[in-house]
């Protein structure tokens, strides 16, 4: 009587192979900070920090018939980036890869491809409290329409286009829906679209030109304050080594295998000048 083969190689190589692809894609999609921001690629063989040329700004000016113009001053400076790996670890019994009625390579690679981009957003969006000024009404105090209005202001006046996003902590962003959503509202009369729109769609929209993002990921403090951020998108590096990448180890005793999926990913400030802090309070 012959039995069929169980090669735990050959399925855990297949498998594997599958969950990181399925967690790469979760990855890139789920992050909104690699979105918001300059991405940049860190080569291989080329160090823990990759220097990032910033090109300084230059004007023109009136020129004279017959006289030669003068050159412009154009220079570079650079940012840092420093790399660092994030990961994210499994166990995976035989009998889970077996007795599992969903894809477990679909399954596994999406939520793990969903920690990696909400550790990449978590250390992106920490970043908000190194821009060169705050706009925001500050601890303890919440954060209006009114708010965002002036971060875009600020902006502008520093000679700076569009786009413009701003990443709010969801209980920051409670009361600015409450003043988007307020119909007739004396505050934000002109605002009535953008309201019907955080009603229908549950996010809150573009703001006077800034695209309004919320997410759980911008830190609250001790203090129940968080410092969300409105920011052109040069304000901000996220660079990333490759792909994401794993290493499976059999566990034989265990009847198991353990798998570690990394990702070798930095971040910085480019120029602080390119955006904002929006200190507020974040409690209900």
């Amino acid at each position: 009587m012959s039995y069929p083969s169980n090669n735990n190689t050959s399925l855990n190589s297949e498998l594997f192979a599958n969950l990181v692809t399925e967690a790469q894609m979760a990855a890139y999609e789920n992050s909104v900070a690699r979105q918001l921001t300059t991405v940049f690629d860190a080569p291989v063989n080329t160090g823990k920090v990759l220097q990032v040329p910033l090109w300084t700004g230059v004007s023109a000016s009136g020129l004279t018939e017959g006289t030669a113009a003068s050159a412009a001053n154009t220079n570079t400076t650079s940012a840092s980036i420093t790399l660092a790996e994030i990961g994210v670890y499994h166990q995976i019994t035989d009998m889970l890869r077996d007795s599992a009625y969903s894809d477990v390579a679909a399954q596994l690679g999406a939520s793990s491809g969903r920690a990696i981009a909400e550790k990449i957003d978590s250390n992106v969006f920490s970043l908000f409290s190194s821009f060169s000024s705050d706009v925001g009404p500050g601890a303890g105090s919440e954060l209006t329409v009114d708010h965002i209005l002036k971060g875009a202001a600020t902006l502008r006046s520093r000679k700076l286009t569009g786009p413009f996003f701003c990443v709010i902590n969801p209980l920051q962003a409670y009361n600015v829906k409450k003043q988007l959503t307020a119909s007739g509202s004396s505050n934000v009369p002109a605002l009535s679209q953008v309201g019907n729109d955080v009603l229908s769609a549950g996010y809150l929209g573009t703001v006077a030109g800034v695209q309004v993002y919320e997410s759980a990921l911008v830190a609250i403090d001790g203090s129940d304050d968080a410092v969300g951020g409105l920011f052109h998108p040069m304000a901000l590096g996220h660079a990333m080594r490759g792909t994401l990448t794993y290493e499976a180890t059999r566990q034989a005793q265990n009847r198991a295998t353990d798998l570690m999926i990394t990702a070798i990913v930095g971040q910085a400030v480019l120029r602080s000048t390119y955006g904002v802090a929006l200190t507020a309070d974040a409690s209900l």
